[in-house]
């Protein structure tokens, strides 16, 4: 039973992570993108993108483990 829940939630939490930065992603760029063309001289001007991916994917993460914790949390407590 354990095992099942926690296969479920783990799926669950990587789809949502997924999907999340798929979502994430765009606006990241487009925002990296403008914040490139304001300072085009700044020290982090050629890896803004980069950063920006790198803070996407670790939000992603930090919500699909959530969702794998709040689902796997559900599933183990008693109903009444």
């Amino acid at each position: 039973m354990k095992i099942k829940v926690l296969l479920e939630s783990v799926v669950v939490g990587v789809i949502l992570a997924i999907l999340s930065y798929h979502e994430l992603k765009l606006p990241a760029e487009l925002a990296a993108f403008a914040l490139r063309r304001q300072m085009p001289d700044a020290w982090f001007s050629g890896l803004i993108v980069w950063y920006a991916l790198f803070a996407v994917t670790g939000i992603s993460m930090a919500i699909g483990g959530v969702a794998c914790w709040m689902i796997y949390k559900r599933a183990l407590t008693p109903r009444a």
